[in-house]
């Protein structure tokens, strides 16, 4: 029986010693907070549920309504719009590999690709984007390699040669030659 109430410990028991254990530095909630925000992303969940079957329901009482061929051209239309859809699924799929591939042969860093929306876009546009990535890749080189270069060779130290001089190399040096 004791064992029993051990085994019972709450879940809030069990994460309260949890976060005393590790010590966050992170911000702590009271038990009401942490419900309020479970109850809020609740709420939020059913209200999208909710939403999903009254859409489903309206659709099932529109349907309902029609008599045959109306319904055969309903359902006709339905899997013309699916089809469009993964229509351009495909299509944008296909478009971003092929920017892709683009990109790497240019020298494009692939996070500038990854701000282009593929469903909106044209193989057009995206031509013109990849030209105006590549002008910007090859200014911030530039800029690189100029900065680079503008820095002073490295020193190999204050020292003067104090290495004998032969004869020749005297009179050379006095003579101004």
């Amino acid at each position: 029986m004791e064992n029993d109430k051990k085994n019972m410990e709450t879940t809030a028991e069990s994460v309260e010693k949890e976060v005393e254990t590790t010590k966050v530095e992170e911000k702590t909630f009271t038990r009401d907070e942490v419900n309020k925000m479970i109850n809020a992303e609740k709420q939020k969940e059913r209200e999208a549920i909710i939403r999903e079957y009254e859409s489903k329901k309206q659709e099932a009482e529109k349907l309902a309504k029609m008599d045959e061929d109306q319904k055969k051209n309903y359902e006709i239309e339905q899997a013309r719009q699916r089809a469009s859809k993964a229509e351009r699924e495909l299509e944008a799929y296909k478009l971003k590999d092929e920017t892709i591939r683009q990109a790497n042969s240019k020298g494009i860093a692939l996070e500038l690709i990854n701000t282009i929306e593929f469903e909106r876009e044209t193989a057009e546009s995206i031509n013109k984007k990849l030209e105006i990535f590549e002008k910007i890749t090859k200014t911030e080189r530039e800029k690189a390699i100029i900065e680079y270069s503008k820095e002073p060779s490295p020193k190999t130290g204050d020292k003067v040669d104090t290495t004998p001089k032969s004869g020749y190399e005297k009179f050379i040096s006095n003579s101004g030659i």
